[in-house]
């Protein structure tokens, strides 16, 4: 897996893979795991709350899902959303292509219509990048909470993927305190990812302050620095784009990074906005770097202007341009409806491990 790209957490939970829409499993037919069961590209998304365990001649529990079953569960539970719209549109008046861009010659002699050929391909990427930061922010939203807010214009809803491995240190058993058992933590976390998501998780993703209270620690230290005892090796190195690689453990057998990406929430106080890590300080992730996440979109829809129909596109992204007046300007916009899906909804674990 590339761990050096734009969106490392997004790509590390969530293979981009270009289906659409999805569905998500899930029971309370304990302890049968949590499982996602796809469908074609679609403008509506289908939640079917379902799963099969199947003993093979081993006796080893393996998930299976069912079309033909789906029928059969009791207690099956199904929502049906509307894949989300993530628009984001630049306007441009003329008066901004009779003045000269910045760095351009004042001997370039350049028209109008050249400038705006250079500012359509400048403005598509920052539309592109901006689409890619809202993936990235609903991607983390899914792994660290289990659930993705769709807030906007007469909406307001939650699609929740029903995480279950959520833990909460308290008291001494936080990490940095007089009772905490980091390793050990560690460790039993891992196991219970294996028995209720079956998922080997091999990827440990920290907050900052998680982070220190980590190396920090007696036991991890004195457990690292043993002479006949081959435990792990911390040796720190810079990845691209706020990754941070921290070392590797043996038991568990996991990598160990840092994620020290932002993003700006405006939106819970708009007077106030405020600059959040996308991974919160007091948090960690055990995940795997293997599993079959994937990143999905549905079919964009809008009214071609020549022909004045309905158009719907398979694709991620549709970036169109239309002109409006009063005043006259071009308006260039991108269309996406992406939406994040874990393949199942206990494959991970998120421990909170300090205040």
């Amino acid at each position: 897996m590339d761990l050096q790209g734009d969106g490392f957490l997004a790509r590390a939970a969530l293979a981009d893979h270009q289906d659409a829409g999805i569905g998500i499993g899930r029971d309370k037919i304990d302890p049968l795991p949590k499982l996602f069961h796809l469908n074609a590209v679609a403008d509506q998304l289908t939640i079917p709350v379902a799963a099969i365990v199947a003993h093979d001649p081993l006796g080893i529990r393996t998930p299976r899902l069912l079309a033909d079953a789906l029928g059969k569960i009791p207690h099956r539970h199904c929502e049906r959303f509307l894949v989300p719209i993530v628009a984001i549109s630049i306007h441009r008046r003329a008066d901004q292509l009779m003045e000269r861009l910045p760095g351009e010659s004042i001997y370039g002699g350049k028209t109008p219509a050249q400038r705006g050929a250079e500012k359509l391909v400048e403005e598509f990427r920052t539309l592109n990048d901006a689409a890619t930061r809202r993936e990235e922010w609903m991607a983390v939203q899914a792994i660290m909470t289990g659930a993705i807010p769709i807030v906007g214009i007469g909406v307001n809803e939650t699609i929740n993927f029903g995480l279950t491995n959520v833990k909460t240190l308290t008291g001494n058993n936080r990490w940095g305190q007089s009772a905490a058992k980091v390793l050990d933590n560690l460790d039993d976390w891992a196991r219970e990812v294996l028995v209720s998501g079956f998922a080997n998780v091999d990827m440990c993703i920290m907050g900052k302050t998680a982070l220190r209270l980590f190396l920090a620690d007696e036991s991890v230290q004195k457990a690292l620095d043993n002479r006949r005892v081959e435990m792990g090796l911390i040796n720190p190195r810079d990845l691209p784009n706020g990754v941070r690689y921290i070392g590797h453990l043996n038991k568990p057998n996991v990598d160990i990074y840092e994620y020290a990406e932002v993003y700006l929430d405006d939106w819970t106080d708009p007077a106030n906005p405020a600059t959040n890590p996308l991974v919160p300080d007091n948090k960690i992730v055990l995940i795997s770097s293997r599993a079959d996440y994937m990143l999905g979109f549905g079919a964009c829809t809008y009214i071609d202007d020549a022909t004045q129909q309905w158009v719907t596109v398979e694709s991620d992204r549709v970036l169109r341009s239309y002109i409006e007046h009063r005043p006259d300007r071009r308006m260039l916009e991108l269309q996406a409806h992406p939406l994040p899906v874990p393949d199942k909804a206990d494959s991970w674990l998120v421990a909170t491990v300090c205040a």
